[in-house]
């Protein structure tokens, strides 16, 4: 197999045909045991539900995934956080399981406003 001459006709699938693709490479990369998907294909780790522009920065919904023994996907969240930049540096705010990301985070800055130096 000429792997080279595999990657260069990539450029000649579409979309549905690059979609069937990345399935069968993830059925294979499990076969292998060389992912830490589950037996539903979902990847562990994190990833993002969703994102928000808010005020300086981005409210962000991050949902975390863990691989079980038997091979299932265990999901746990949607955890908020506030991405802002502050001083040339990203900065990620934690807010926590909540369904109102917004005012959590108008209470996190008001409490750290009003504390003494």
């Amino acid at each position: 197999m000429d792997l080279d001459r595999m990657i260069a006709g990539l450029k000649d699938l579409d979309r549905e045909g690059l979609a069937r693709l990345r399935e069968e490479l993830e059925l294979r990369l499990r076969e292998l045991g060389d992912d830490a998907s589950g037996k539903d294909g979902k990847p562990a780790g994190s990833g993002v539900l969703e994102y928000r522009p808010h005020a300086d920065g981005t409210l962000q919904a991050e949902v975390r995934r863990y691989v079980c023994k038997d091979g299932t996907v265990k999901e746990q969240g949607p955890y908020w956080y506030f991405r802002y930049h502050e001083g040339g540096r990203q900065k990620k705010l934690y807010l926590g399981k909540t369904d109102d990301p917004e005012g959590e985070l108008a209470r996190r800055r008001a409490t750290s406003s009003g504390k003494a130096t």
